[in-house]
C-alpha cells in the first residue's frame, strides 16, 4: 500500500545508518556496503522508531517528531562511506590545494545577459583550468627539486650523503657507474615520474568508481546550473584533462633536466632546440587546456600526451651527454628561475582571474567580497600548495643532514624557498591578529547582549520556583552565564558572514609578497634578493624568516603526522572528512587529479531512488541536514515535474543560500532556488541564530529562527541548563515535528492508488 517515506539525507562528518535511523541494526535496502539506503529492520506494527532522545531544553525534545513518524516509513541514505570510510581517504590531504582550486572554479558570480559578460566566463573557465594546471605544475617541481636539485645534484655530489642514509650510496660513492652527475640527474628525475604515476594511477581509479556514473532513468534537462545536461556526468572531460596534466607533468620533468645542462653548456645549438621544442609542447598542453569544455574537445590529445614522453626520453638523452658539470657546492642551475618564473606565471593567471570576474559583472546581491571570491579562493589553492612545496623541500634538506665538521647542509633548497618561510611568518601574524580581533569582537558582543537574551527569554528579576527552593530573588550566576553562552554562539555563528572578508586579508600579503619576490629576481636576473639581502636593514625580516622557517619544518612533520593518523584512527578521519564533505562536492571540471567528486555518485543514486519510490505511489518527504540539503536540491533540480510533484523537501541548518549562495551564485542564487521551491509541492527550512552554517532560503521562508535552546531554565527534573544546539539535533525540534507533518500530508497518496504509472 502506497505510503509517505521520509528520506533522510545526513550532512557533514559521516553519520551512520544506525545514528540516522537510531536501530542499532538498520537493514540495506538499495546501493552497496559504501553508500547505501537503509531502512528499520523489525520495526512494530504501524510504528517507525526511533526513541525519543532524552534531554534538557524542551518539552519531551523529539516526542512531536517520534509521533509524526510512526506513520511515515523512514529510510536513511548513507553517502559518508564516499569520503572518510576508507583509510585511504586520509591520503587525500596530500591533495588539499587540487580540492581549493577546483572548488574555485565553481565561483565564479552569475553575470548579466550579454556578450561581454559571455566573454568573462568564458576566460574564468579557462583560466581555472590553466591556475589548476599550474598547481600540477607546481607539485612536479617540488618533487623534482626533492629528487634532481636536493638529491642528486647536491647530495649526492658528495661521498658523506652516502654514508648518512645508505640508500644513496650507490649515487654518492665516486667510484660507482651512477655517480657522474648526469647520470644522477636522470636516475631521480624517476621522483618526480613517480609522483606523478601515483597521482594518474588514484585519479584513474576514482574516475572508473565515480564518474563513470551514470543517470538510468529520466531526469529533467535546463539550459544552466545543475541541471545543465551532463553536469554530473564528467567521465570524458575528466579523461581529457587528465591527459593534458600528465601531459604537462612529464614535459616539466623534462624541463627540468634540460636547463641546467643548457645552462652550464651556454651555448649549445642542440639544448636550445630540445629546450624550444619543450617549451612549445607545454604551450601546446596549455592551449588544448585553455581550450578545453565541458562538451568540446580538442583533437590530438594523445598525440601530445606522445610528444610529452618523447622530449622526456630527448631530455633524458641530453643530460646524459658530456657536459662540463661545476663541482659540489652548488645548486641545480636555473632551478631557482625556473620556480620563481613559475610563480610568475601564476600571478598572471591571478590577474586573468580578476579581469574575467570584472567582465562577467554582477547580477545577484549578497555574493561573496562582491563576486571577485573566486581569484581569491583560487589564490589560497596555490599559495596552499607553495606551502606544501616549501616544506618539503625544507624537510628533505635538513633530513639529509650537513657536510662533515661544517654547519653547512648537504643540500640547501633553492633560494626562493626563504621567500616562502618569510610568508609563513607574515602569516603567523596575520592569523594572531585575526584571531585576537575576533575574540575581542564575540567578547563585546556578549557584554552588550546577554541582557538582551534574558527579555527575549522573559527571564525575570525572580527566577521561577523549584520543588523544595523558594524564589531567587535576583538573576543567578548560572543564568547570566546561560545568557552569555547563547550570545556567544550567535556572536560566532554571525562571523561566518565575514569569512570572505577575513580569508581576502590573509591572501592579500602573500600576493603581495609573491610579486615582489617575482619583479625583483626579473630586475636583478644575476643575483636575485633573498630574505639574507635584507636582514643586516630590518629585524624583522630575520625574525619572520626565523619563525616562518620554523613553522615550515613543523608542518611538513605534522602534515604526515596528520595523514598517518587519520590513516589510522577512523574518529580523526571522520573529522579530516568534513574537508572531502565540502570540498569533493563539485565535479573535477577544472582538476583531474583532485579527489573525485562524490555528488557525481550520489546525484544519479538518489534520483534513481526518488524515482522508484514515486513510481511505487508513494510520497515522498527529503529531509537534508547542512550538506543534505545542498545534495537533495540537487537530486531535486534533476527529478523530472511529473515525479517532482510527489516530493516535498525539508531542510535544516541548510547552507543553500548562507553559503552556496554567496560562494557559488552561479549555482544557488536566488532565482535558481525559487525555481526549485516552485517545482515542489512543499519546502520549509528550518534553521537557528546559533547555527555557523545554516540559514534562512528566502524564496520558502515562513517564520523566524527557532529558539536555541527552546526555553531557558531547565525543567523541574533537570539540573543542568538547557544545551545550545548550534547546527545539531534539529529533529529534536517541535517544529521539525509539525513542518514534517505538513510535508506528509502534502504529498500524501491519493487513497486507492496503488501505483503510478
Amino acid at each position: 500500500m502506497p505510503k509517505v517515506v521520509e528520506l533522510l539525507v545526513h550532512g557533514v562528518g559521516g553519520a551512520t545508518p544506525i545514528e540516522q535511523l537510531d536501530d542499532p541494526s538498520p537493514t540495506r535496502v538499495s546501493g552497496d556496503a559504501t553508500v547505501g539506503f537503509y531502512r528499520h529492520k523489525s520495526p512494530p506494527p504501524g510504528v517507525t522508531p526511533p526513541d525519543v532522545l532524552p534531554g534538557t531544553g524542551a518539552d519531551a525534545p523529539g516526542e512531536r517528531s517520534a509521533a509524526v513518524r510512526s506513520g511515515l516509513v523512514q529510510e536513511a541514505y548513507c553517502w559518508s562511506g564516499l569520503t572518510s570510510a576508507s583509510a585511504s581517504r586520509a591520503a587525500w590531504l596530500i591533495l588539499l590545494p587540487f580540492t581549493l582550486v577546483n572548488a574555485a572554479a565553481w565561483m565564479r558570480p552569475t553575470g548579466p545577459p550579454g556578450a561581454v559578460s559571455r566573454l568573462g566566463r568564458a576566460t574564468h573557465d579557462a583560466v581555472s583550468r590553466l591556475l589548476a594546471l599550474s598547481l600540477t605544475g607546481t607539485f612536479l617541481l617540488a618533487a623534482g627539486g626533492v629528487g634532481i636539485d636536493l638529491i642528486g645534484w647536491q647530495c649526492a655530489a658528495r661521498p658523506q650523503c652516502g654514508s648518512h642514509w645508505s640508500v644513496l650510496a650507490f649515487l654518492a660513492a665516486p667510484e660507482s657507474w651512477a655517480h657522474p652527475a648526469g647520470r644522477r640527474l636522470a636516475l631521480t628525475a624517476l621522483v618526480p615520474l613517480a609522483l606523478l604515476g601515483l597521482l594518474w594511477f588514484l585519479a584513474r581509479r576514482s574516475w572508473v568508481a565515480y564518474e563513470s556514473v551514470r543517470f538510468r532513468v529520466d531526469v529533467a534537462e535546463g539550459d544552466g546550473g545543475l541541471s545543465e545536461p551532463g553536469f554530473w556526468e564528467g567521465e570524458y572531460q575528466v579523461g581529457r584533462l587528465r591527459t593534458l596534466h600528465v601531459s604537462l607533468g612529464v614535459g616539466t620533468v623534462a624541463l627540468m633536466l634540460t636547463v641546467p645542462a643548457l645552462t652550464v653548456d651556454g651555448d649549445s645549438t642542440a639544448g636550445r632546440v630540445l629546450l624550444g621544442v619543450i617549451l612549445a609542447v607545454l604551450a601546446l598542453v596549455v592551449v588544448a587546456t585553455a581550450a578545453q569544455g565541458g562538451t568540446r574537445a580538442v583533437p590530438g590529445l594523445p598525440v601530445l600526451r606522445l610528444a610529452a614522453f618523447a622530449v622526456l626520453v630527448a631530455s633524458v638523452v641530453y643530460v646524459l651527454a658530456p657536459h662540463d658539470w661545476p663541482g659540489p657546492g652548488h645548486r641545480l642551475p636555473g632551478y631557482g628561475t625556473l620556480l620563481m618564473l613559475w610563480v610568475a606565471g601564476q600571478l598572471v593567471l591571478l590577474v586573468a582571474s580578476v579581469v574575467a570576474v570584472t567582465l562577467i559583472g554582477r547580477a545577484s546581491r549578497g555574493q561573496m567580497l562582491r563576486g571577485f571570491v573566486t581569484p581569491v579562493f583560487a589564490a589560497l589553492a596555490l599559495f596552499t600548495g607553495i606551502a606544501y612545496s616549501a616544506a618539503v623541500l625544507t624537510r628533505v634538506s635538513d633530513w639529509l643532514g650537513h657536510v662533515e665538521g661544517t654547519t653547512m647542509l648537504l643540500a640547501r633548497p633553492p633560494a626562493v624557498v626563504s621567500w616562502a618561510a618569510v610568508a609563513f611568518g607574515i602569516e603567523i601574524v596575520l592569523v594572531v591578529l585575526l584571531v585576537l580581533y575576533l575574540v575581542v569582537r564575540v567578547t563585546w558582543r556578549v557584554r552588550r547582549g546577554w541582557r538582551a537574551v534574558l527579555a527575549e527569554y522573559d527571564v525575570v528579576p525572580t527566577a521561577p520556583a523549584t520543588p523544595g527552593s523558594g524564589p531567587v530573588p535576583e538573576v543567578s550566576s548560572r543564568a547570566r552565564g546561560q545568557a552569555k553562552k547563547i550570545v556567544r554562539m550567535r556572536a560566532i555563528a554571525m562571523l561566518t558572514e565575514s569569512a570572505g572578508r577575513y580569508l581576502a586579508i590573509l591572501i592579500a600579503p602573500l600576493v603581495a609578497l609573491a610579486l615582489y619576490g617575482v619583479v625583483a629576481t626579473l630586475a636583478t636576473w644575476a643575483t636575485p634578493p633573498t630574505p639574507a639581502t635584507y636582514s643586516g636593514r630590518s629585524g624583522v625580516v630575520t625574525l619572520l624568516y626565523n619563525a616562518g622557517s620554523w613553522v615550515v619544518g613543523v608542518s611538513a612533520v605534522g602534515l604526515v603526522t596528520l595523514v598517518w593518523q587519520a590513516y589510522r584512527n577512523e574518529a580523526l578521519r571522520k573529522v579530516v572528512g568534513v574537508l572531502w564533505d565540502l570540498g569533493t562536492f563539485w565535479p573535477r571540471a577544472a582538476h583531474p587529479l583532485a579527489p573525485p567528486c562524490y555528488g557525481e555518485r550520489c546525484v544519479p543514486e538518489l534520483v534513481a531512488r526518488v524515482t522508484q519510490l514515486t513510481e511505487q505511489g508513494h510520497g515522498v518527504v527529503v529531509s537534508g541536514h547542512s550538506q543534505g540539503s545542498v545534495l537533495a536540491a540537487a537530486t531535486l533540480l534533476k527529478l523530472p515535474a511529473s515525479r517532482a510533484s510527489q516530493v516535498a523537501l525539508l531542510t535544516h541548518g541548510s547552507p543553500l543560500q548562507r553559503l552556496y549562495g554567496r560562494f557559488f551564485p552561479a549555482y544557488f542564487s536566488g532565482a535558481q532556488l525559487a525555481g526549485l521551491a516552485a517545482r515542489l509541492p512543499r519546502w520549509r527550512n528550518l534553521w537557528r541564530l546559533t547555527d555557523p552554517i545554516g540559514g534562512p532560503i528566502d524564496p520558502v521562508e515562513r517564520h523566524g529562527p527557532l529558539r536555541d535552546p527552546v526555553q531557558f531554565f531547565p525543567t523541574a527534573y533537570e539540573v543542568a541548563y538547557p544545551p545550545v544546539r548550534w547546527h545539531l539535533d534539529y529533529p529534536l525540534d517541535t517544529a521539525y515535528g509539525d513542518e514534517l507533518a505538513a510535508a506528509a500530508e502534502a504529498v500524501k497518496p491519493q487513497t486507492g492508488v496503488s501505483r503510478a504509472e
